[in-house]
């Protein structure tokens, strides 16, 4: 607002200077009537001005009191508290020398977390373990089935037999089982084998289920 004032005056000044220019070579009724409205329209913005002047006065006066009251409020405040500080009746000061003395010599008692040695499990107990989690699954393949899925199916490799077979028994669908050992083996179903596993796998699940 204050800008757009300004800016309004100085116009209003240039327009002043060519007509006072205007009239002092050539004075006229209408030249002086165009001064005069000029001269009432420059004083107008100039009180307008003035009364911004004096509202923004105001404003950074009452800021100013403000600010001293909560000042003066702070002070007052810090002066309560170090009264109330001073009021406060502190201890003898032979009685702290003793607590002091107390305190540097009691030693903290640190107590010893116990050692817990970790016995590593001989392979036979992990071997039993992987045997226990796929006991489920398992125990439904006889003795010749194994024989017969770790030479047709798992090339003889009765290891990763039991490895596929430990980690089957723990998924959650036969969709999962199977997408799993196509991925360890190739399954034809058009080998036995490969049919009466799969179809050991389909009984496990609906039991799970």
């Amino acid at each position: 607002m204050k800008q757009k004032l300004l800016a309004d005056i100085e116009l209003d000044v240039h327009e002043l200077k060519y007509l006072m220019d205007s009239f002092t070579k050539e004075p006229t009724q209408t030249l002086s009537e165009l001064l005069k409205r000029s001269v009432a329209r420059m004083q107008g913005r100039l009180d307008e001005l003035s009364q911004e002047i004096d509202s923004v006065e105001l404003v950074s006066l009452s800021s100013f009191v403000v600010e001293e009251t909560v000042v003066k409020e702070n002070e007052i405040t810090a002066q309560e508290k170090d009264a109330s500080v001073i009021i406060q009746s502190p201890k003898p000061v032979i009685a702290a020398a003793a607590e002091e003395e107390e305190e540097e010599e009691e030693e903290p008692v640190i107590e010893e977390a116990p050692v817990i040695i970790k016995k590593e499990e001989p392979k036979n107990a992990v071997l039993g373990e992987s045997i226990k989690l796929a006991a489920g699954l398992r125990h439904s393949i006889s003795l010749n089935d194994s024989f017969r899925f770790s030479r047709e199916l798992f090339k003889g490799d009765t290891d990763l037999m039991n490895r596929v077979i430990e980690q089957i028994s723990v998924m959650g669908s036969y969709k999962t089982a199977v997408a799993f050992l196509s991925s360890k083996v190739e399954i034809d179903e058009e080998r036995d084998a490969v049919v009466d596993f799969l179809e050991l796998l389909k009984k496990y699940f609906n039991q799970s289920a």
